[in-house]
């Protein structure tokens, strides 16, 4: 650049602004890991809301058998979940426009053409994934900042808000509120100068990142339906449900009894309080059991709401039976309940049972459980080509190489009677590899904006299994890297050993400027199960 005294030279110009387009060319170069990023987090709102939206429905369906149950005791509750389900179902309806309008803004429509499972073509509204225009932010900035649509959706979403907490008690509202997570008034800060809501979130935003966070914004409205659904069930006085479905049921402790051995049940009328004193008649061998049969059928008396049936088993076979429980309503009338069951007596056998899974995990321990007609350490079992220990009472250990993973092993029973040994029942095990743990910075951090603070605060990488793997496995993180990008620019790796985040990688956060992504990528982690490499996850500083 010249110095005061010398005027630049068209040359220096045309250098100076080369730079400048080179700068901009950087700045709007979003890279195509996290365009897909999008459209996977995308996909993953988009479950969530459909999966909250039914539990929604079902919970509506609740309020409409209240109401034909219980009738005028539920018409405020119910009054108020039909304005719920009116004002969420237009603020989803709102954001939806919005989310389509902006795609069309941006593609110039907002039909998309998608390949089906069978491989037939469809046209669907588009989603991040089918949005050609993912890194284009000049339009979107347009038409959220400069046509006014971002200060709209926060006005709705403020309208929404209190609309629905108007729907609980004064004194709850405050705690009602804290708990939504439609929070278009904090503060928001940018390189010390305060921002507001809208800039924050869609000014200078990528097309694929605005429309992720609209329906992000759909799923936060169904949370906040959900919440607002389970706090108007509890305004239900818990007295109102003693009539709720009233029914004479028999809760058999086995359905399938030994020769030799008596069935056991616990009748009961539910929703009635323990104070009752029901009557119970049943009979062998029927299906229905009516007032005029109770001459010919077994009486028998219980007390606290609750009659203990026990009947003598004879052959073997399916045995039926059918009662009436008689027990006095709120105005003193006797009122009867029919019920019924079926149980199975059978002759002696054995059966194997994984205690955890319904299949073996190659390269760990699995629990399995034995039981039979004779005492457990008459019992042996056997699992070809794996290895059995005993755990002592009926309880082994079996550990499957890795070899049978995607075959199945045929486990047999068998009993010593006597001098011989007698084979007393077989079972078939899947045999599956232990699945890949889920990478998670701190208690549960995974995706989203967070603080830098938040992410300090949590250094550890774990490594967890998922709810439904009944195992207690544990993962040792062993490396990860870290990597940075700002404005579209990728910062070198940092390589941490261990689960705990580098003093490097730490400083490198705590200067990361807002809107920075930061990826953790290359997770080795170890157990019993062998080495993994587990799916990289990133979250944005905000």
């Amino acid at each position: 650049m010249g110095a005061t005294n010398c005027p630049e030279t068209p040359r220096q110009k045309m250098i100076q602004m080369m730079y400048l387009v080179y700068t901009a060319m950087l700045a709007l170069n979003v890279s195509a890991e996290i365009l897909n990023a999008f459209v996977v987090v995308d996909d993953t709102l988009v479950t969530s809301t459909n999966i909250a939206a039914n539990q929604n429905a079902n919970d509506y369906q609740w309020f409409v058998g209240q109401k034909t149950i219980l009738g005028a005791k539920v018409d405020e509750a119910y009054g108020k979940a039909q304005i719920l389900k009116k004002e969420s179902d237009a603020m989803v309806k709102f954001i939806e426009k919005m989310r389509n309008d902006l795609i069309f803004a941006v593609d110039g429509d907002s039909i998309a053409e998608v390949k089906t499972d069978d491989g037939k073509t469809e046209k669907r509204l588009k989603t991040v994934a089918t949005i050609v225009k993912k890194d284009n932010f000049d339009i979107p900035t347009d038409f959220m900042i400069r046509q006014g649509n971002a200060k709209k959706l926060k006005d709705e979403i403020n309208n929404y808000k209190a609309s629905i907490l108007k729907l609980a008690k004064k004194e709850d509202q405050q705690r009602l509120e804290k708990g939504m997570a439609l929070d278009v008034n904090a503060e928001y800060w940018k390189d010390s100068h305060k921002e507001s809501w809208e800039d924050h979130n869609f000014n200078h935003i990528i097309a694929a990142a605005s429309v992720t966070l609209l329906n992000k914004m759909v799923g936060e409205v169904k949370n906040a339906e959900s919440m607002m659904l389970n706090y108007l069930k509890s305004s239900i006085s818990a007295d109102d449900f003693k009539f709720d479905n009233v029914n004479g049921r028999s809760i058999p402790k086995s359905q399938a009894v030994f020769s030799g051995d008596a069935y056991e049940a616990d009748i009961i009328v539910a929703a009635y309080d323990s104070k009752s004193t029901p009557e119970v008649w049943y009979k062998m061998g029927v299906d229905t059991l009516t007032e005029a049969g109770l001459s010919g059928a077994t009486k028998i008396e219980g007390e606290n709401g609750i009659v203990k049936l026990k009947i003598g088993t004879g052959s073997t076979g399916e045995q039926r039976y059918a009662g009436l429980i008689k027990i006095m309503d709120p105005n003193g009338q006797p009122k009867y309940y029919g019920f019924r069951d079926k149980y199975t007596v059978m002759s002696p056998s054995a059966t194997i049972a994984a205690d955890k899974m319904n299949v073996l995990y190659a390269g760990i321990a699995n629990p399995v459980s034995v039981s039979g007609p004779v005492a457990a350490d008459k019992l042996s079992i056997s699992f070809p080509g794996c290895n059995v220990t005993s755990q002592g009472a009926g309880k082994y250990n079996v550990s499957v190489p890795t070899s049978l993973i995607g075959k199945t092993v045929q486990a047999s029973v068998a009993a010593k009677v006597g001098e011989s040994s007698k084979t007393l029942g077989n079972t078939t095990f899947r045999v599956k590899r232990v699945p890949d743990p889920r990478a998670v910075l701190g208690a549960n951090i995974r995706g989203g904006k967070r603080a830098k603070a938040e992410l300090l605060a949590n250094p550890v990488i774990r490594a967890t299994m998922g709810e439904d793997f009944a195992y207690d496995l544990k993962w040792n993180v062993t490396s990860f890297r870290v990597i940075l990008v700002s404005k579209g620019m990728e910062e070198p790796a940092i390589v941490c050993q261990g689960g705990a985040l580098s003093d490097k990688a730490r400083t490198a956060i705590q200067k990361a400027s807002a809107n920075t992504v930061v990826y953790f990528s290359d997770i080795k982690a170890s157990s019993e199960a062998g080495p993994r490499t587990l799916d990289e996850f990133s979250v944005r500083i905000r």
